[in-house]
């Protein structure tokens, strides 16, 4: 037959209060923050769907600063553009109200003085910056994307920012696409002195260059010396190949300008279809520009519906019920005290009592 002595009796009674106040102590501390999990190991896959809808959470503020950003930056940049189109349609009324043969060539050069400005409002437009960042350079954001003269110096390609999972927007543009025709769109070589009193005398100088200007060939010692010499303007002579030109809003407003001091209107009336297409493209950039802002707002809705659904699925996992949790307070509270009493009675004991 064991014998239970005291000391095991003390020990299962401190083992006994330590555990009731161990969950009474969890129980105070879900009610004073009202989570059901305080630590890992209170609930092992729910801490997991915790942690995820945690690290989802962060994500989504990410992507909602970089939507902030891209949409400032295509707010400014539909600006830049709107402009341009404003310029673009002042140059068209100019070149509609221009087109007729009754006006004064003195007019006309006021005209062309304006046409100019207009041009370097372009050339400034297509050159502007956010920040120290050009929004038309395309990757080159740091390098003037025009010259002065209207030359496309930046490159194809666009930089663009994550605005959601695996959805990404551009902010910086291609300034070749907005201000210049698609490629393999000849550019009119028609020169703005035709039907002028300068026409004849170009005339004369283009009949000079053309003249037969023969090779100078030097004899060979070890060769015979060739009489049947090719000119080297010949029709039949390899020419090299010469990149097509483009029509751009920089070259029809140059062009219009020198037409108008040339006193040119039939240059001016072929102006038009250009100065429309110009116009075309931009409202085209603008409508890309409202679609893409678009798409933002609905990424960014898109993130803040899944906010709240993540929060209540969250909250489902982690928040504590509070009716079962002070149930369960008031029930441990009852045990403790139970505990304690039972065992006051139990430590009572003394030798005298086992002697009698």
């Amino acid at each position: 037959m064991s014998r239970v002595s005291e000391g095991s009796t003390i020990h299962a009674v401190n083992f006994s209060i330590g555990k009731t106040k161990e969950k009474l102590e969890n129980l105070q501390l879900q009610g004073s923050n009202l989570k059901r999990v305080q630590k890992p190991s209170d609930d092992p896959v729910g801490n997991m769907e915790i942690l995820s809808i945690r690290s989802r959470k962060i994500d989504g503020n990410q992507y909602k600063r970089n939507a902030s950003v891209a949409k400032a930056q295509l707010s400014f940049t539909e600006n830049a553009i709107e402009e341009l189109t404003d310029i673009m349609v002042k140059a068209k009324e100019l070149t509609i109200s221009q087109s007729s043969n009754i006006f004064d060539p003195a007019i006309r050069q006021s005209v062309a003085k304006e046409v100019a400005q207009l041009h370097n409002q372009a050339i400034s437009i297509g050159n502007r910056r956010l920040g120290n960042k050009y929004i038309f350079g395309g990757h080159k954001t740091l390098t003037k994307p025009f010259s002065d003269e209207g030359k496309y110096l930046g490159d194809s390609k666009q930089t663009k920012v994550e605005i959601g999972k695996d959805i990404f927007v551009p902010i910086t543009f291609d300034g070749n696409s907005i201000f210049f025709e698609k490629n393999g769109t000849a550019m009119k070589s028609e020169s703005p002195l035709k039907n002028s009193p300068f026409e004849n005398l170009e005339k004369q100088f283009k009949t000079k260059r053309e003249a037969p200007q023969f090779e100078e060939i030097t004899p060979d010692n070890n060769s015979e010396p060739n009489i049947n010499r090719i000119p080297a303007n010949d029709p039949a002579a390899p020419k090299p190949l010469a990149e097509e030109a483009r029509s751009s809003i920089f070259t029809n407003l140059k062009t219009l300008e020198n037409a108008l001091i040339t006193d040119n209107h039939e240059i001016i009336q072929d102006l038009l279809p250009g100065l429309d297409d110009n116009i075309d493209r931009l409202v085209q950039a603008r409508t890309s520009l409202g679609s893409t802002m678009n798409k933002i707002d609905y990424s960014v809705s898109a993130i803040e519906k899944n906010d709240i659904i993540n929060e209540e699925y969250k909250s489902k996992i982690e928040d504590a019920d509070v009716a079962e949790l002070f149930t369960d307070l008031s029930r441990q509270q009852n045990v403790l005290n139970a505990t304690y009493k039972s065992s006051a009675q139990l430590m009572n004991n003394n030798l005298m009592k086992y002697i009698n």
